[in-house]
């Protein structure tokens, strides 16, 4: 059976629609070409919407034909994320023990360590007193690719507090200058470079930087972000960092308290303590 039957079937089961189905991950017309075998869907959709519907995803591919103990590499990483916004340091330690099971090359697999170790000393308050060689081997990952692709990115946009000042701001500058019309590139990147802009809107506060001629340009990427539910994050945080460079509190306490009274008191938490 293939993914576009599958899903078909499974729709069918759930008795939902296209839209019901896809929404807000994809359009009802790119989707209904999923089913229809006509275009395919990348490993990252395609585990928003089992997700977002409860579906077992072992299960769904044993259905498709994939029987083998390999761990998805994106599954991994949205759970890794998960984690972070959670606070959970067990699920974190549970995930490093995957990585050997990941289906994915070396290289990236030691970017997939990194990300651990930067998450683990994150959750304890102890990245300031990682060892030097340990910030270097994480720096040098960072660039050993030639470009920028979705596992550096991510990788980075962990480890801005290992950065001084004086090294942010040429990697900011060129990100802001390659990502500023950031509408034209893929969903994926969206995500990644706007959570990167809005992490150092909060090292900038904390930190004291002298980077602060950089704000500007960082909330005009922040602004061209399309208006999509994949991108309220990026939106909402650019309104809170441009609410602290205002002074405006009012506003600052407003989009604490939606966090708080939409069941995410977590986010609103670190939120508080990002300013």
């Amino acid at each position: 059976m293939t993914i576009g039957e599958a899903l078909k079937e499974t729709r069918k089961n759930l008795g939902l629609s296209q839209t019901e189905m896809a929404y807000p991950i994809l359009t009802k017309s790119y989707y209904s070409k999923i089913e229809r075998g006509i275009h395919e869907i990348n490993a990252s959709d395609l585990i928003k919407i089992l997700e977002m519907h409860d579906v077992d995803i072992s299960e769904f591919l044993v259905k498709c034909g994939v029987k083998d103990n390999k761990i998805d590499k994106e599954y991994w990483e949205e759970q890794l994320s998960q984690a972070y916004y959670d606070q959970d340091l067990n699920k974190v330690k549970e995930l490093e023990l995957e990585i050997p099971n990941i289906k994915t090359d070396n290289y990236t697999k030691d970017l997939l360590k990194s990300m651990i170790m930067l998450n683990k000393a994150n959750l304890k308050g102890s990245i300031d007193t990682l060892p030097d060689e340990m910030k270097k081997h994480v720096k040098s990952l960072i660039f050993k690719a030639e470009n920028w692709n979705k596992e550096n990115l991510s990788l980075f946009s962990i480890s801005l507090p290992l950065w001084s000042d004086q090294e942010m701001k040429p990697i900011v500058t060129s990100l802001l200058k390659k990502y500023i019309n950031i509408e034209n590139f893929p969903r994926e990147m969206q995500i990644l470079v706007s959570s990167i802009m809005v992490n150092y809107l909060s090292l900038l506060i904390r930190s004291s930087s002298q980077n602060l001629d950089l704000v500007e340009d960082i909330f005009i990427l922040l602004d061209n972000l399309p208006v999509k539910p994949l991108n309220c994050f990026g939106k909402i945080m650019k309104n809170f960092y441009r609410a602290y460079f205002q002074g405006d509190d009012k506003k600052i306490q407003d989009i604490l308290d939606f966090f708080t009274n939409n069941d995410m008191n977590k986010i609103s938490e670190i939120l508080k303590v990002s300013i």
